[in-house]
């Protein structure tokens, strides 16, 4: 599950398509404790949860970090797509020197508390929108002057 916070006021629903879909109403993940802004959001796909958007599992960052779409890493194309939609409204989002972060987390049932495994800064000047993947377990605070 994908999980946003933003200082922004921006009503974040009026972004929703039919690969992204933005909710006030937060899954009840532990991780939710890691987001550090005041306004929290649930991002959906177009599969009602969050797996309809390029990912990667923690152990595989950063061997294979940000990179574009490859022949030999199978991804549905709605899910590069869905990505695209998302990267282009976090932009939006920090147009306006409003702070966002996020954070990638699998729903499960452990009595554990949350870890995770690591901070990123994640500038979204360096990298490109088809590069663009959610890591699992790590909080991203997306950046840049876009």
């Amino acid at each position: 599950m994908t999980i946003i916070s933003t200082t922004s006021d921006i009503e974040l629903t009026k972004y929703n398509t039919k690969y992204v879909v933005f909710g006030k109403a937060m899954p009840g993940l532990p991780e939710e404790i890691f987001l550090q802004h005041p306004n929290k959001w649930y991002v959906g796909s177009k599969d009602g949860c969050s797996c309809g958007f390029r990912h990667l599992m923690s152990e595989n960052y950063p061997a294979l970090g940000f990179a574009e779409p490859e022949d030999w890493f199978e991804e549905d194309q709605e899910d590069i797509d869905a990505t695209i939609e998302l990267v282009q409204v976090f932009k939006d989002i920090i147009s306006n020197n409003s702070k966002l972060d996020c954070v990638d987390a699998w729903s499960n049932d452990s009595d554990e508390p949350p870890v995770l495994s690591g901070d990123l800064i994640v500038d979204l000047n360096q990298i490109s929108q088809a590069s663009f993947r959610l890591v699992e377990n790590y909080r991203f605070e997306i950046i840049g002057s876009t």
